[in-house]
Parts: C-alpha cells; sequence; structure tokens
C-alpha cells in the first residue's frame, strides 16, 4: 500500500466533504473520533507549556529558585499518590503501585488513539483501492448524476456507473482463485462458508468493522497500561455512585494533590525532600477521560450493531430482496421471475456488487441506485439473450445514445465485450460459481 499516499490525504479524509465510501458509523470512529481525540491533544499540550501545569507546596527556608526546581523535577519526575485520611508509606514498593505517570505523556496518548482509530480506515481505503474499483469515485459520479441537468451528462454517467460495477464483477471472478486461500481464510473468520463468501471488497469490509468494535472496545482497557488502576470500570463506577447517592470525592485516577520525593546533593551529602504537589492538568484530564470512556463504550455499541446489521443486509433474503425490490419498482410487470432474478443477484451482481450498490445507496440517493440496478439488469438480459448489447457486434453496454462516442468507438471493441460476456457465461448461468 501507498503510506505516504495515505498519510498525505489524512487532513483531506478526516476534515473534508461528506463524500465517503462508508457508512456513518464509520464515520464516527476514523473522522469524529479522530477530531475529538486531537482537540483534546492540542488542549492539554497548551496547558502542559503554561507557567501553572503543576505547583508544589515546599518548606519556607526554600528560595525561589529552590521552589522552581521542585517543580520542574516534580513536573518530569513521577509523583505518587496519597489520601489525606492515609500515612505516608515507608515502603517504596507501595509507592511505586501508586505512582501517578501518566500526565506528561496525556498529548501523546491522546494521539496514539487517534492514530489506532484511523488505521482500520487506512486499511479498507488502501485496500479496497487494489480491488479495481473505486468506490468514492462512483459516489462522486452518482452525487453528480442527481444535479446533471443535460440529458446526454446524465446518460454517459449512468452507463460509467454501469461499465465500472460489471467490469468489476467480471475480473474479481477472474481473479478469485488467485486469492483463493486468503479468501477461505477470512472467511473461516467471519464464520461464513467459504464458497459463498467469494467478495473480496466484503470480506474487507467485514475485517474494517471488526477492527472498529477492537478499537473502540480494546481501548477501554488500553487505557489500564497508561493511566493505572482499573480504567475499564471507571465509568461504571462514577455512574454506581452517583445512583448510590455517594459523594463524588478526588479520584484515585486524575488525582489533584500528589506527593513527590526528590534529592538535592549539598556537596557530599544528599538531602531528601518531599513536598505536596498540586496537578491542575488532572481537572481536565479527568473531564476529557471520562468523556472518552463514554464515547468509547457508545462506540463499541454502535460498531457492534452495524456489524450486525451489515451483517444481515449482506446475505440471505435481504440481500435478494433488496434488489428484487428495486427491479420491480422500475418494471411494468411487477412480478419477476424468480430464476433469472436469482441468477441476476447471485451469479453476476454477488456479494461484492450488492455491497457496492448498498454503498452508493447510501451516500447518494436510492433513488439514483434503483435505476443503475434497472440499467444492469438491461444489460445482464441483453448479454443472456445474444440480441443488442454487448453480445451484439456492436458493443454497446446498454443504449448507444446512452454511451459516449469515445467508448463507442475504437478497433475490436465491440468484440471484446462480446468475448468477454462469453467466457462469463451471463445469462445462461454456464461457468458461474456463487462465490
Amino acid at each position: 500500500m501507498d503510506l505516504f499516499a495515505t498519510v498525505s490525504r489524512l487532513p483531506f479524509s478526516v476534515l473534508g466533504p461528506h463524500r465517503s465510501d462508508t457508512c456513518t458509523v464509520d464515520r464516527l470512529n476514523y473522522k469524529y473520533t479522530v477530531i475529538i481525540l486531537v482537540i483534546f491533544s492540542i488542549i492539554v499540550s497548551n496547558k502542559q507549556f503554561s507557567s501553572d501545569h503543576i505547583a508544589c507546596w515546599v518548606p519556607g527556608h526554600f528560595t525561589r529558585s529552590y521552589e522552581v526546581y521542585s517543580n520542574n523535577i516534580c513536573w518530569v519526575s513521577n509523583t505518587y499518590y496519597v489520601a489525606t485520611a492515609e500515612t505516608l508509606p515507608l515502603d517504596e514498593n507501595k509507592k511505586k503501585t501508586r505512582v501517578v505517570k501518566y500526565y506528561q505523556w496525556t498529548p501523546f496518548i491522546l494521539l496514539f488513539q487517534a492514530v489506532l482509530f484511523y488505521l482500520p480506515r487506512m486499511l479498507w481505503r488502501s485496500l479496497s483501492a487494489k480491488s479495481g474499483i473505486n468506490i468514492v469515485n462512483l459516489v462522486d459520479a452518482a452525487l453528480n448524476y442527481q444535479t446533471a441537468d443535460r440529458f446526454e451528462d446524465r446518460n454517459k454517467i449512468m452507463t460509467y456507473l454501469t461499465r465500472s460495477i460489471d467490469q468489476y464483477v467480471y475480473m474479481r471472478k477472474r481473479k478469485r482463485k488467485r486469492f483463493d486461500f486468503i479468501r477461505r481464510f477470512l472467511a473461516f473468520i467471519l464464520c461464513v462458508p467459504g464458497r459463498r463468501m467469494g467478495s473480496y471488497l466484503l470480506i474487507l469490509f467485514f475485517v474494517t468493522k471488526l477492527l472498529f468494535i477492537v478499537n473502540s472496545l480494546g481501548q477501554l482497557f488500553l487505557l489500564n497500561i497508561f493511566l493505572g488502576h482499573n480504567f475499564a470500570s471507571y465509568g461504571v463506577d462514577l455512574i454506581r455512585k452517583i445512583l448510590n447517592g455517594e459523594e463524588l470525592t478526588e479520584s484515585i485516577y486524575f488525582p489533584r494533590v500528589t506527593m513527590c520525593e526528590f534529592a538535592v546533593r549539598n556537596i557530599q551529602n544528599v538531602h531528601v525532600h518531599t513536598v505536596q504537589c498540586v496537578l491542575p492538568i488532572n481537572l481536565f484530564n479527568e473531564k476529557a477521560f471520562l468523556f472518552i470512556w463514554f464515547w468509547l463504550a457508545f462506540l463499541t455499541i454502535c460498531n457492534t450493531y452495524d456489524l450486525l446489521a451489515w451483517f444481515v443486509r449482506s446475505f440471505g433474503r435481504v440481500r435478494y430482496a433488496y434488489i428484487k425490490k428495486r427491479l420491480e419498482l422500475m418494471q411494468s410487470d411487477t412480478h419477476l421471475r424468480r430464476t433469472p432474478a436469482k441468477e441476476f443477484i447471485h451469479r453476476y451482481l454477488q456479494h461484492d456488487g450488492v455491497l457496492i450498490l448498498r454503498l452508493l445507496a447510501y451516500n447518494s440517493s436510492d433513488l439514483v441506485v434503483t435505476e443503475l440496478i434497472q440499467q444492469l439488469w438491461q444489460f445482464y438480459k441483453r448479454a443472456g439473450s445474444g440480441t443488442g448489447g454487448p453480445a451484439s457486434t456492436t458493443g454497446s453496454a446498454i443504449s448507444s445514445s446512452a454511451i459516449p462516442s469515445s467508448s463507442r468507438a475504437g478497433p475490436g471493441g465491440g468484440r471484446q465485450v462480446s468475448v468477454r460476456l462469453f467466457e462469463s457465461g451471463v445469462g445462461s448461468g454456464a461457468g458461474r460459481d456463487d462465490m
């Protein structure tokens, strides 16, 4: 994958216009969550570079230079938390278990979280581009189709959409054996029978959604490593205290008052000082990470529901009913024969074709996709009948008026399309296996 090109597109992908090849829940992960985390990181960084990031209570005999030194040494070293009602522990091991070691690294933790949330998006954009079809371009074309004024422009756009999907479906069937092992392995992970899975984009789509779930749920436990204690139950503990009417005292996750020990060498003597410090930055950290906890919990629920919803949409009778219903909307006879419609959906469009159509409908208009399905259906019928369309010597995909002159011209153009459709067995069902 072209990592440099992907990274260079990061600002536009995150802050760019609403033209996407995914759904709203995915955008909650890779776009809005990334924006929230980056904003929090900028605010924390700004506060850390201010002069009041830490304030330590020093003995009266300390001079101003000693006080500045105490603040700086306690900031760069780790302080530890002891409640006001407790006595200071003398055991060094007990002190280590109470160390607050994250506040210097909070901006980097937030940025690291943002990168993790964008990685599945990078995977989807980079690997889906290798499939031979660019869904973002198709979405742009569908949106332009809605706003096009001239009839000729609309025909050209619809022809582009039809040809792109047809070419992709054909090429994926030619390449499926090359990636058969990877396809079956991923199908096994997704608990889907390998013979009927056979869809590069669909598998990648579900892998991306699984990564979003792992991200949102896993980061709750990952923050345990960075912040200490049991951060995964932070929000649950807070809700329990509110419901029980308990007082919301100082949080052990983000203590505002901590203890700091540092040594000062005076010639050959080393003096160890223990001072009490205030961390104003934790006032913001507490609110920020509380919001992040609830946001991660919300994302986990949304991602899980979205994965299950897309799983239902992509398999079984729901997929068949989605296409058949839109075919009937454009037909005068609302009772299509079951066998041709089933072959059109399962053998021609297959899983990837239906996924592309659903993503187009999600990001543009269901009316445009209904017309596109109708054109693909006409394309499929003409190829199977052997009269007109690509099966004829003209090699026209739809009607000749719907195809740009540059597409109609060219030596051998019609013959190549005819040979391609003959090899793929469109219409007759010969040589087409469910993937």
